[in-house]
């Protein structure tokens, strides 16, 4: 017997909102596509494949930052009759499609690297070395704007820019390094090499965000929830008999929703069958309680009590 009414599963997006302003993501996008028009050009005057390939790459980034820009603005639109839960899942397109803008990126990037070793060039050290240091303080600033360590909670579209321009940093820092050991040792090889592990990298650790995105896309289960931790809380609640149900999935990576089915003690039932109003609201507000430490927004949890 179904004792209560529901709670409200529409999200109004009363939650406080993490994501980044689009401030910060104009930083980042004109930042990169500005450096990557002076990566071009120097990577041509360089003669260096580690660079002009990272500039291609940085081309596609400015173009994924962009369509990630535009999603997470549309993300942030209220819910209508066509999105009850507003429009958060659309960053988790801006990621996806970042995620795999960056991956074909760094396949081209590693193909021209393995034909360059039979067509060997002297890169203009002194030069990389320039564009490198440049490079880091462009990657930096735009890591920075896209809220690193700033944010207590970061959605996977933002996680996903905001990773890119970090192993980007690091990645200026390799080619630093190999552009001193160029100088020193005219190992022309090392470029090229540089090229390949960089691609490596990138893919290896957007590969693994994509793999996330793609999970939260199917709507699996958010990893950080742990439905053991959260049952046994709840159990806890004077009247609580039996949790049914638990199904949480998430809107963004930051966001979940949470629909809970839970019996209770029938002695709190009247003669009618229903339940006392005042116990509904002290066992919802308890429930909500416990639902926000989880990122579960009271307006995106639905609570049904059954006798």
């Amino acid at each position: 017997m179904n004792a209560s009414s529901k709670d409200s599963c529409k999200s109004h997006d009363h939650n406080k909102d993490h994501r980044p302003s689009d401030r910060s993501f104009a930083i980042a996008f004109f930042a990169n596509l500005i450096f990557a028009v002076v990566e071009l050009v120097g990577g041509i005057f360089t003669q260096s494949l580690a660079i002009t390939a990272d500039a291609v790459h940085d081309f596609g980034d400015s173009l994924a930052i962009g369509f990630a820009w535009g999603l997470e603005r549309f993300s942030k639109k209220s819910s209508n009759e066509n999105f009850h839960f507003g429009h958060r899942r659309f960053s988790l397109l801006g990621a996806l499609f970042s995620g795999l803008i960056i991956s074909g990126g760094a396949i081209a990037i590693a193909v021209t690297a393995i034909l360059r070793f039979w067509e060997p060039r002297s890169p203009v050290s002194l030069g990389m070395a320039g564009l490198a240091i440049f490079g880091i303080i462009v990657n930096g600033v735009g890591a920075t704007a896209l809220g690193a360590g700033k944010h207590a909670h970061h959605n996977y579209n933002q996680e996903m820019m905001k990773w890119h321009l970090l192993e980007d940093m690091f990645g200026w820092i390799v080619v630093l390094v190999g552009a001193i050991i160029i100088h020193f040792t005219n190992w022309t090889w090392i470029d090229p090499l540089l090229a390949i592990g960089l691609s490596i990298f990138i893919l290896w650790n957007v590969g693994k965000n994509l793999k996330a995105t793609l999970y939260l896309l199917l709507q699996g289960r958010p990893k950080t929830f742990i439905e053991s931790a959260f049952r046994d809380s709840v159990s806890k609640i004077d009247g609580v008999l039996e949790i049914t149900s638990v199904q949480v999935w998430s809107l963004d990576g930051s966001s979940h929703v949470m629909c809970l089915k839970l019996k209770v003690d029938p002695s709190h039932f009247g003669k009618s069958g229903t339940l006392e109003t005042s116990l509904v609201e002290t066992l919802k507000t308890s429930i909500r309680t416990m639902a926000s430490a989880y990122s579960v927004a009271p307006d995106n949890l639905t609570i049904e009590i059954l006798s």
